[in-house]
């Protein structure tokens, strides 16, 4: 049997992917990376801001390996937002408040 044939004997049960903002992240490369006390990391020796506060976290950052100027964040399996590429200047000036630690 062709294998067009045995792939159109089955189409009924294939799911396809649906075509929306999310869909090229399926295809990123994966890395755990952990967040510095200024809500920062690096990946390939580039540095990004976490698009919330993620200070001395765990995270796992997805990105595109032919594009890495959008790296996207994952805490706890949930989806953050997008990293920015560190502005040392501003990220200096922003106040944190000093949190409890996460559990």
């Amino acid at each position: 049997m062709k294998p067009l044939d045995r792939f159109n004997l089955d189409i009924g049960r294939v799911a396809f992917l649906t075509d929306d903002a999310y869909t090229a992240e399926a295809f990123f490369l994966e890395s755990d990376r952990k967040v510095g006390k200024t809500n920062v990391f690096s990946l390939h020796a580039q540095r990004y801001e976490c698009p919330v506060d993620l200070r001395q976290q765990t995270i796992q950052v997805r990105f595109d390996h032919r594009h890495r100027y959008r790296v996207i964040v994952y805490y706890a399996g949930k989806r953050m937002g997008e990293a920015s590429t560190l502005d040392p200047v501003q990220n200096a000036r922003t106040r944190r408040k000093i949190s409890e630690p996460r559990t």
